[in-house]
Parts: structure tokens; sequence; C-alpha cells
């Protein structure tokens, strides 16, 4: 008989959850690799393990509005969310990036054990990275040649006040979530970068001041506690 597993998932997202529920219960689960859960509740997921690939990881809290049996991505709050755009194979990239993004995300105080049922994790394989403008002497390329709620931006540019290159990043479906036009975006990504002074003035200028832009796209999974504790269960039965 088959184990059923969450709609969203993955043994991505499995595994990502698996390793803060690991460090925050030490010696309290077996210890199990990425391919053993994959061939014991995934067993139609194929995975090159050897494949190095960019993602990010993603953990939300239920907010206090949070209703059961909701699907509401609103009833989840951001809890951290770091990543990394260098190629790491995937075991090793979501072993080390699932407990920074839970512990060290700047933004927010580690998660604790008494947070875990209250968790959703993502994880966010990401591909197709592709330059779509490029700044310098000769500017080419269009800013707004991605798709809302498909691509993710990364942004490069040159601070108003300083000339050094700030930059920063927002995965493809933060977006949507915060319901953001394209212009918003760029305006939130300068911003998330540290720039606080006049914005419009990037924005109007920005063939001076944009570096380069590249848009990507992201294989996303999720798991909630509930139903990461049913998979858990199954796979250690």
């Amino acid at each position: 008989m088959s184990k059923e597993v969450a709609k969203d998932s993955s043994p991505f997202a499995f595994y990502a959850f698996y390793q803060l529920y690991s460090h925050l219960n030490p010696g309290e689960t077996a210890i199990l690799s990425l391919k053993e859960i994959a061939e014991s509740l995934y067993p139609d997921f194929k995975i090159d393990y050897n494949e190095k690939t960019s993602l990010f990881i993603t953990w939300k809290k239920r907010s206090d509005k949070y209703h059961k049996g909701s699907s509401n991505q609103e009833d989840y709050m951001l809890r951290g969310c770091i990543g990394t755009f260098a190629k790491m194979p995937i075991a090793p990239g979501i072993e080390k990036y699932s407990l920074i993004a839970a512990l060290e995300d700047r933004r927010f105080s580690p998660i604790q054990k008494r947070e875990l049922t209250d968790l959703k994790c993502s994880c966010n394989i990401l591909g197709r990275f592709k330059t779509i403008f490029q700044g310098g002497n000769n500017p080419s390329g269009d800013i707004f040649d991605w798709e809302l709620g498909k691509h993710g931006i990364e942004l490069y540019f040159k601070h108003p006040k300083t000339g050094t290159t700030c930059s920063a990043t927002f995965l493809p479906d933060v977006m949507p979530e915060q319901h953001w036009n394209k212009e918003d975006t760029f305006v939130n990504l300068i911003e998330k970068a540290g720039y606080w002074g006049n914005i419009s003035e990037v924005m109007d200028s920005f063939e001076s001041y944009f570096i380069e832009v590249i848009r990507y796209e992201g294989d996303k999974s999720s798991i909630t506690f509930d139903e990461f504790e049913k998979q858990l269960d199954d796979i250690e039965a």
C-alpha cells in the first residue's frame, strides 16, 4: 500500500522540514537521507543527486487568524527565508539552508521548538536564469521583460550616494503575495538592498543606476507541520 503524501509537497520540502525538526529534537528521530525519504515517500519523484542547483528555503508560521483546514496563504506569516544562487548538490544545499533560514535570518529571532507545530516549510529550486537588462556604457535589454507570478527578479544597482554595488532578490511568489506590480517590485528591491533615498530618481534614470537585472524561475514545494508529522510517522513505522 502506497503512502499518502501532501498534495504540494516533495522530498525536498519534507527533507528541509526534517532538518529543523531533527535539530530541535536531537536523538528522537531516525537518521534519514534525502534518498531514503524519496524512495519511501515519493517513489515516482525523479532526483539527480549529483546535480548542482540554486535554492531558497522559506519558513512561515500560522498567524493568529489561522483557521484549521484553511489553504489561504495569508494565514501564514514569514518567519525566515534564506538561500543561495551558488550551485550546490541538492541534499547538502537543503541541509545547510533549511537551518540557516530557520535560525540565522537576521530579520527574525531563531525558530524555537514550541513553534514547530505552527510552521510551513517551502523549498524553491531555482533555474532558467536570464539577464534581461545589462547596464554600462551601452545599456541594453528591458527591465520589464518578465511575468508576475512566474519569474523571480535579482537586481544589481549602483548606490546613488556611495557608488557601491547593491543587490537584492524576490522569489517568484513574493510579488503576487504582496500585490505588487512590476514597478512596485523594483522599488521594494531597492529598499531591500538598503537604499532609502530618492527611489523615484533611481527608477526615472534606471539606465544610469541599474547594473544588471536577472529573471529566473522556481520549482516550489511546501509542507505544513501536520503533513510532515503524518509522513514522518509513515516512514518511521
